[in-house]
């Protein structure tokens, strides 16, 4: 009786250590120090707030504003990079629902689209920077002198729905842009469209797969995946919405796909990515 007692109380304590070290492990870390609990961080949220509409306007909706500022409220997030804005008067009115904590305000749309990426900010921007692509639509870049952490670079992309083509184009020069001004720590989020994992019967006649591998593999020899083993971005079980992280200066603390939060025919979830500076 005395071993079977010794046995159990054995089982338990393995079972609460592995209880234990299993949520120490449900944070990201990068392979570098863990962070000490008292470390300053900083977070970025990015949310596509279009809808999937093909028939009617696919652009961020009015009604949807103040539930959108409700979300951004909930997370705290200083930075904020949202794509399909549909006019600039957009980002005034969610800063005035914010109660008016966003007061530094950026977009860009590019030449032959009819919507734009934007940045809300709580911290000054010390430049703002369009980077033009030969497909027509800008991403837009930003540098931020943040407390604690130093000058960081954000880029906020959009690519092509509806062409891998364009997209890979797109990156190509979002990329090349990157590499001439050597902008270390930087972050490249946004919706990038990427379709890894087509439904093969929709990609027999197309290059789409080759295209988009091909991108994600450029951006992957400069920069991180934080959410790689996240789950979908979209409402339609798809990773699309990406966080990159260049591989100096910062280290990733958390990473989340935001569920639960659409409205209307919103079909992307909000992503929150946290960092700190790295030792």
């Amino acid at each position: 009786m005395k071993i079977k007692a010794l046995l159990v109380a054995l089982f338990f304590a393995f079972y609460i250590g592995a209880l234990h070290f299993g949520r120490l492990r449900s944070v990201p870390q990068s392979s570098g120090s863990a962070p000490s609990p008292n470390a300053a961080t900083f977070t970025l949220m990015s949310w596509n707030i279009g809808y999937f509409d093909l028939e009617a306007d696919s652009r961020a909706q009015n009604d949807d504003l103040e539930t959108i500022a409700a979300v951004i409220g909930e997370t705290n997030a200083p930075l904020v990079a949202l794509q399909e804005i549909a006019r600039p008067e957009q980002l005034t009115t969610l800063d005035g629902l914010l109660a008016g904590r966003y007061r530094y305000q950026t977009f860009a749309r590019g030449l032959r689209t009819d919507r734009y990426v934007a940045f809300l900010s709580q911290f000054p921007f010390e430049e703002e920077i369009r980077v033009a692509t030969s497909v027509g639509r800008d991403a837009l870049a930003v540098t931020v002198d943040i407390p604690s952490q130093g000058v960081v670079t954000l880029v906020n992309c959009h690519a092509d729905a509806f062409s891998a083509r364009r997209r890979r184009a797109y990156l190509n020069d979002v990329i090349d842009w990157q590499r001439d001004g050597r902008r270390q720590p930087m972050i490249m989020a946004g919706d990038f469209n990427f379709d890894l994992s087509p439904v093969e019967s929709s990609d027999l006649f197309t290059d789409d797969k080759k295209n988009d591998s091909e991108s994600y593999s450029l951006i992957l020899q400069n920069f991180v995946d934080l959410g790689r083993h996240s789950g979908p971005t979209s409402a339609f079980d798809r990773r699309i919405d990406y966080v990159f992280l260049s591989r100096h200066g910062l280290e990733p603390v958390d990473f989340k796909v935001l569920y639960g939060k659409l409205v209307g025919k919103m079909d992307h979830h909000p992503l929150l990515a946290r960092f700190r500076k790295s030792d």
